[in-house]
This record gives C-alpha cells, structure tokens and sequence, in this order.
C-alpha cells in the first residue's frame, strides 16, 4: 500500500481531526478568497476612476478680471502636457435699456419664471471670441435668423434675442445701453466675481443680429427670468472685458484644458497654478480629480487596508496551522515510533501525514470555492458603498464594476490560495514532524510511555 493510499485511509478513519481540520482551512480559505478578491476589485475601480475619467481642469478667474487673457490661454495650450482647450463663454447679468435709457421689456412671464428683486428688466450678458463660437450656437439651441455674428475685431456690437426685439420694437442697425445698477453687482460679488475694477457706467451697442431659441431649455423647474434664452444678448469680447476691467486686454473668467492621456495630470495642473498671474492669481483651477479626490482616496485606504489584511491572515494561517500539527504530531509520536520500527523510512511517513493535510486542504479549498462568490460579491457591495458613502456622505456614487460583470473570485485570490494550500501547509508539515522524525523509534516510544 502506497502512501497516498495510507494517507486517505488514515483521513477517513480520524475523522474527528479530518473535519476539524477541513473547517480550519475552508474559515481561512474564504477569509483570503473575501478579502484578496474585494482588494482587487478596489484597485481596480480606484485605477478606472484615476486614469478614465475626463482629464480635463478649468481655470476659474472670476476674482481677478484681467488674469486670463487670451495671451495666457494660449500660453498654457501651447504647454506640451495640454492637447486641448475650449473657452467657456464669459456669462454675467445686465439691464437693457434703449438708447433713451428707457428700461426695455423683458420676458418675464410663466408659472416657473422668478424675476429677483432688481432683476425686472436684466438679461444675461454672454461673450466669446465670436458670438458662433459658443455652445449655443454650436449646438444649435440658438439660431442666427437676421444680420451677422460678433466677430474678434468688433466693439460695440451685440446680438440680441428676436423676442426682445418684437417687445421693444427694436431692429438692426439700433443701439441699446447695457447697465450693472446695484442690485445686479451685489449678485456678482455673492458669486465671487471681483467688481472693484467694473466700469458700471453705461455700455453702448448696436445691434448687428437677431437669433431665436429653438428649444428655450427651461421645460421643467423653477428658473430665474434673466437666465431665459429670450433676455440673452452677446456682446464682443472686447467691449466685454473692458466693462470689467478696462486696463486689461480681452480676457475670459473661465478656460478649459484637456491634459495628454501620456501626462502626469496633477503635475500639469500644479504647474498651471504655479505660473505667475500679473493681474491676479485665479480663485481655483478645479480639476476632475478634485471630484474624485474623497473617494479615489477612500477606495486608496481601503485597499491599502485589504492588502495589510490578507498578509495577516497568511501569517496568522501559517502560524496556526503550524501549531496545530506540531500538537498533533506530539500525539502521533506512538504511531511514528511504530511506523519507524516497522522499517517505513522517514521520507515515506513524512509524505504521507503531507497527503493527509493535502486531502484536507483539497477538500477545504473545493468547499471555499462553492461558497465564496456570493461572499465575495457581499462583502464587496458593502465594503466599496461604505469606502464611498464614507467619502461624500451618500449613498448614491458607489463605483461601478469595471467590466459590468458579476463578481467572482479574483485569479490572484484562487492563485494565493493555491500557494498557501500545496505549497506552505506542507512545508509547516515539515517544519512540525522534522524533530520527531529525527529521533530513534525506541525514543519516540519512550517519550510516549
């Protein structure tokens, strides 16, 4: 009888000590399987969040009108870690009035229209580059249907919308004044935008388009009146930014960039914020990964913690199982003495209490298998929700998985436990029996009697 053979009889017949042992190491197995396949799936989720979202970081001057001129936006698109950059239309609130300086009619009307207290005849002042240059137009919403778009060289022109228009029997070709009374720059300064430069005397200009709205995007909530698309108006950039800071060149309150997938993003968003702003340093430069920021680093501790926690399981795994058959080889001490004196070699015993601990674990790790994915998929639901709900206080922005399937046990998991199974139990196995194995029968007999 070999000994793979000895080795099975011996499992069924104790078994006592064979269940013992199988519960031992199907608890450790799962514990390993749980945690090393929830620290996976962490470090996956935190590397999809680091390295695929938008990396994209906007530059916002609203504290220092001047700062962010044309000049610098070229500047820092031109940097080798910037691929893109789009300028997000400067947008503030004003008041219309015709030439006369009669207050003009604006859309005021609807059960969702709140009209703020100062704000009866405002609108909202835009300005890009070009009038066609923002996402308005681009996309569609508004429509050029009489006259022309501002271009970069105009001053003193605007466009303005057809209902506005119709109500003021305004036409091209007609100059309206634009004006920033009290009540609208106390609004400005709640926003942080700095008025202590503002020329809020009255600003001239002549009408050279008419658009109309094709959705007006305001089909459902409660809305500001000046917010509507029918009291927008866009002036050129030059004009614009002297009304806020006349000393300056053509500026934008607020500029996007696109940094190289290849980059270091932080790096090139730190090296933004670091360049010298003669007319101010801008109030933030955000970046997607400021929104991330909370959780990316509550997933980083969590699995930071989760890979702590395995190698103590391993260690705590190794060291009980290495007790616990040094206590069992002390009680087999008899059956090693006989074994020897019958003529069975040392390696011939030592290779079948190995095969003995191997069925166990064989068996362990079949059972630690069965049950692990629901485990798995438990304990990482609410591990990573409560890492997220930790990191912003809800619950709702709990990562998705990162290839939309269900979870299972990860390979690094199963690897592990293979390792730790057929590889270190056997060597405790070794480790325990090498001093008994070492003796004489007659003293491993002795020692028992």
């Amino acid at each position: 009888m070999n000994f793979i053979q000895c080795a099975g009889r011996c499992f069924i017949r104790k078994k006592s000590r064979s269940i013992f042992l199988i519960l031992l190491l199907t608890t450790v197995f799962l514990l390993l399987l749980t945690v090393v396949s929830v620290a996976g799936h962490a470090k996956t989720v935190l590397e999809k969040m680091e390295h695929n979202f938008n990396r994209e970081f906007v530059v916002d001057a609203q504290n220092a009108p001047g700062s962010l001129t044309l000049e610098r936006i070229h500047e820092i698109s031109a940097r080798e870690d910037i691929t893109a950059y789009r300028l997000i239309s400067n947008a503030v609130p004003v008041e219309f009035a015709d030439n006369n300086g009669t207050s003009l009619s604006v859309k005021t009307d609807g059960d969702n229209c709140f009209i703020s207290p100062g704000f009866e005849h405002a609108g909202t002042l835009v300005s890009n580059v070009t009038s066609d240059s923002d996402e308005l137009f681009s996309e569609g919403t508004l429509k050029i249907i009489s006259g022309r778009h501002v271009k970069e060289n105009d001053a003193h022109k605007i466009l303005v919308h057809k209902e506005l228009t119709d109500k003021n029997s305004l036409h091209l070709g007609d100059t309206i004044q634009l004006k920033f009374p009290r009540a609208i720059t106390r609004d400005l300064e709640s926003m942080g935008y700095d008025t202590s430069h503002m020329n809020t005397h009255t600003i001239q200009a002549e009408i050279i388009g008419i658009f109309e709205s094709q959705d007006n995007g305001h089909t459902a909530g409660m809305h500001l009146s000046h917010q509507l698309y029918e009291n927008y108006c866009y002036l050129d950039l030059e004009t614009y930014s002297s009304v806020f800071n006349p000393k300056a060149p053509p500026f934008f309150f607020q500029a996007a960039f696109s940094a190289a997938s290849s980059s270091d993003f932080a790096a090139a968003v730190n090296a933004v914020k670091n360049l010298d702003w003669p007319a101010g340093q801008p109030n933030s430069i955000v970046s997607d990964l400021d929104h991330y920021a909370d959780m990316i680093g509550s997933l980083s501790s969590l699995s930071n913690l989760l890979r702590i926690l395995w190698i103590v399981i391993i260690l705590v795994c190794i060291t009980l199982i290495y007790f616990l058959l040094s206590h069992g080889v002390k009680q087999r001490k008899r059956e090693i003495g006989i074994l020897m004196s019958l003529g069975l070699s040392r390696s011939r015993i030592l290779m079948q209490h190995i095969a003995e601990v191997l069925l166990a674990a064989a068996t362990a790790m079949v059972i630690a298998f069965a049950l692990s994915r629901g485990i798995v998929h438990v304990a990482r639901e609410h591990m990573i929700a409560a890492a997220v709900k930790q990191s912003d206080g809800t619950e709702q922005a709990q990562p998705e998985q990162a290839d939309g399937s269900p979870t299972s046990v990860s390979s690094d998991a199963a690897g592990i436990m293979l390792i730790l199974g057929f590889l270190l139990i056997p060597v405790s196995v070794i480790a325990a029996e090498y001093p008994v194995l070492q003796k004489e029968p007659d003293e491993n007999l002795r020692s028992v009697s």
